[in-house]
């Protein structure tokens, strides 16, 4: 018989991964406004993400294998990408460097193995999206305007390269399992899938940083006026000193 503590245990776990999850998809939506759409476009995003994650468009077949893509964890972040390309929000040059960056990483931090498809070990795995946080923080330092888009691109298509598309051959090479239509998704774990984590978690990682800074620089123009610290608000205006405030009154 399952006692009171038993049941205790079992919700407290279950709201605990229903709040993780909802602070997933918030982080997702906040990305996607953060690259550039607007509230609206955001959540219909992260809407047909969900609604159409779990399917998969077949490509081509091999070795008794179909490779597909699939809709949520492939095809929409990489119509993302070249929205963002196509409208001159990532320069060219410093796309393909950034991409190169984040296929390199990739490929070294994930292996293919049979029966279970492109794997890598955790923390290791999110290895390529620092890389890609970080490289467009080094392009774009001081505007997350301009380094949050880029970042979502050199993560998404840069694990693409990295770790689908480098490593299909050796997945193909192993036995397909038995079935009348096995497949191999591209994306397949939707907004698990690494693919799509990447180009989250790189975003996040910019803004983060870029946070951090920003305080940093805050603090920095911190000054002391007759014995007492004066800092700055979030705008980095000098903050009004009790001089100021009495004649403030008097007015």
């Amino acid at each position: 018989m399952v006692n009171e503590s038993e049941i205790f245990v079992v919700i407290f776990v279950v709201g605990l991964v229903l709040l993780l999850f909802y602070a997933y998809l918030a982080s997702i939506e906040r990305v996607l406004i953060s690259i550039g759409f607007t509230t609206g476009e955001a959540s219909t995003l992260l809407f047909l993400t969900l609604v159409l994650g779990w399917i998969s468009i077949p490509l081509f077949p091999y070795n008794g294998w179909w490779v597909a893509i699939s809709v949520g964890g492939g095809l929409i972040p990489l119509a993302i990408c070249f929205r963002l390309i196509w409208s001159k929000r990532v320069d060219i040059a410093e796309m393909l460097i950034g991409v190169t960056i984040v296929t390199y990483v990739t490929y070294f931090v994930t292996r293919a193995e049979e029966g279970v498809g492109i794997v890598a070990d955790v923390p290791i795995a999110f290895a390529p999206a620092i890389a890609a946080g970080l490289f467009s923080l080094s392009v774009f330092w001081n505007d997350l305007r301009k380094a949050a888009p880029l970042a979502y691109v050199s993560g998404v298509l840069g694990t693409l390269m990295g770790a689908d598309v480098l490593h299909l051959g050796e997945i193909l090479s192993y036995d397909a399992p038995g079935g009348d239509f096995p497949m191999l998704s591209i994306g397949g774990a939707n907004i698990f899938d690494m693919v799509y984590l990447t180009g989250v978690v790189a975003v996040v990682v910019a803004i983060v940083v870029l946070r951090i800074k920003k305080k940093q620089e805050a603090y920095a123009y911190a000054y002391f006026d007759g014995g007492s610290v004066v800092t700055q608000d979030k705008e980095l205006t000098p903050a009004p000193t009790l001089f100021d405030r009495i004649m403030e009154q008097l007015k």
